[in-house]
C-alpha cells in the first residue's frame, strides 16, 4: 500500500501531516507500507529528510491514499482516488463546495481529520491546540499594540518571551469552549501572567471561561449539551449579559448551524468587546461579526467599534511544533483508515466514499444542489 504527502496548495502553509519519525515508526510496524513524497519548498520538513529514510518522490505514481493538512486544490483532485485532508465541507461551508462537488463526481472518497473520534466523542487528531495559543497572542497583541512582527517558523517560546515586560494592563477577557483550542487559549494567557478570576479585580488582568449552560438556553428553561449538539430542542442565546462587561472575547468554541448566533450585529456599540478573537473563524457562524477570515499577514479588520481577529489557519505560524504533535496523533489512527478503504461499509469519518455522500451527511446535499 502506497501513502502520498501531497504539497500544500495553500500559499502560506507549510505544515505537513507525518514526520520522518513517525513515518519511521508506521513502516516498522507495516513493513509493506510505502510513503511518496510530493516534492514542496515550503514544507516545514525538508524533502531530503523523507528521502533519507526511505520515501520515494512522487511522480504521477499509483496511489492508495493523499495525504494534505489542508483543502487539496480542484485541479489535483483525480478520479477514483482516496484523499484525507481537513476539507472543511461538513458544515456546508460555501467556499468548499465545489472541492466537495468534484470529489462526489470524480467517485472519490474523502476522509476529514475532524471527523475522526474517539468512543467519547473526542476528536483523534488536530490542530486546536496550537490555534488556541497563536489566536490568542494575535488578538493580545493588537489590543496591547505589540509591535514585534511574525516571524517565520515561530515556537511557542518565543510567543511567550515577545510578551517579557509588557504591561498587561487590567484586561477583563471572556473565553467560550471547553477544548483543545480553549485549553491552549489558557495555556498561552497563564504563561504570560493571566489567570483565572471568578470575580472582576479592577487592578489586575484575569480571564473567565464561559461554560455552554451559561450562554445556550432552551427555550423551556432547560439546557442539556447532547440536545443541543444533536438540534433537538429550540435554544436561544444568553450571551448579551456579558457583551459589555469585558475588553477581549476569544471564542474557541464549536459551532454548528443548528445552533442559535451568540449576538446580533446591532448590539456592536461602543461599550461591545474591545477586541474578538474568533479562533474557530466560522464566517457567518456564531460570532456574527465574523464576515470573512484573515491570514497571519493581516490578521484584523474593524467592525464598527470593534477589532476581529478571525485568521482561518493559525497553527500554520508554529509549523514545526504543530506538524510533530499532529503527527504523534495520525499515526495511530492511520491503520485503521487503511484498512478501511476497501471495506464496504462508510465509517463516520468519511464524507464520502467511492463518490458516495456519507448517510450521516446527507444534508449537505443542500449546498450541491
Amino acid at each position: 500500500m502506497i501513502i502520498c504527502i501531497l504539497k500544500e496548495s495553500k500559499v502560506s502553509e507549510s505544515r505537513t501531516p507525518l514526520i520522518p519519525k513517525d513515518i519511521l515508526f508506521l513502516k516498522k510496524k507495516f513493513p509493506k507500507l510505502n510513503f511518496l513524497i510530493e516534492p514542496s519548498k515550503k514544507r516545514i520538513i525538508k524533502d531530503d529528510e523523507y528521502y533519507e529514510i526511505g520515501c520515494g518522490k512522487f511522480t504521477n505514481q499509483k496511489v492508495d491514499l493523499f495525504l494534505s493538512v489542508k483543502e487539496v486544490s480542484l485541479k489535483k483532485i483525480e478520479s477514483n482516488q482516496n484523499y484525507m485532508m481537513f476539507s472543511h465541507t461538513i458544515k456546508g461551508q460555501r467556499g468548499n463546495i465545489p472541492l466537495l462537488k468534484k470529489i462526489l463526481e470524480g467517485n472519490c472518497s474523502l476522509i476529514d481529520y475532524e471527523l475522526l473520534k474517539n468512543k467519547k466523542g473526542k476528536r483523534q487528531v488536530g490542530f486546536g491546540w496550537y490555534a488556541g495559543i497563536m489566536g490568542t497572542y494575535l488578538t493580545l497583541s493588537k489590543i496591547l499594540q505589540l509591535k514585534k512582527k511574525l516571524k517565520k517558523n515561530y515556537i511557542i517560546n518565543d510567543l511567550i518571551k515577545n510578551f517579557h515586560n509588557v504591561d498587561l494592563q487590567d484586561l477583563k477577557i471572556l473565553i467560550t469552549g471547553d477544548g483543545l483550542v480553549s485549553e491552549g487559549a489558557q495555556f498561552f494567557l497563564k504563561k504570560i501572567g493571566i489567570f483565572p478570576s471568578k470575580k472582576h479585580n479592577k487592578n489586575i488582568p484575569s480571564f473567565k471561561i464561559l461554560p455552554p449552560n451559561q450562554y445556550y438556553r432552551c427555550m423551556d428553561g432547560r439546557f442539556n449539551i447532547n440536545d443541543l449538539i444533536k438540534g433537538k430542542g429550540k435554544y436561544k442565546s444568553l450571551f448579551n449579559k456579558y457583551i459589555y462587561n469585558y475588553d477581549i472575547y476569544l471564542a474557541c468554541h464549536y459551532w454548528d448551524s443548528r445552533f442559535p448566533k451568540l449576538f446580533n450585529k446591532k448590539d456592536v456599540n461602543s461599550r461591545f468587546f474591545r477586541i474578538i478573537g474568533d479562533i474557530t473563524c466560522d464566517i457567518d457562524g456564531s460570532v456574527p461579526t465574523t464576515v470573512k477570515s484573515t491570514t497571519l499577514a493581516s490578521p484584523y479588520y474593524r467592525y464598527k467599534n470593534t477589532e476581529i481577529m478571525a485568521v482561518d489557519n493559525l497553527p500554520s505560524a508554529l509549523p514545526y511544533e504543530a506538524s510533530k504533535y499532529f503527527s504523534s496523533k495520525l499515526k495511530n489512527v492511520l491503520p485503521k483508515i487503511l484498512k478501511s478503504l476497501n471495506e464496504d461499509t462508510i465509517e463516520e469519518y468519511y464524507v464520502s466514499k467511492k463518490g458516495y455522500l456519507n448517510f450521516r451527511y446527507l444534508n449537505l446535499l443542500n449546498y450541491l444542489i
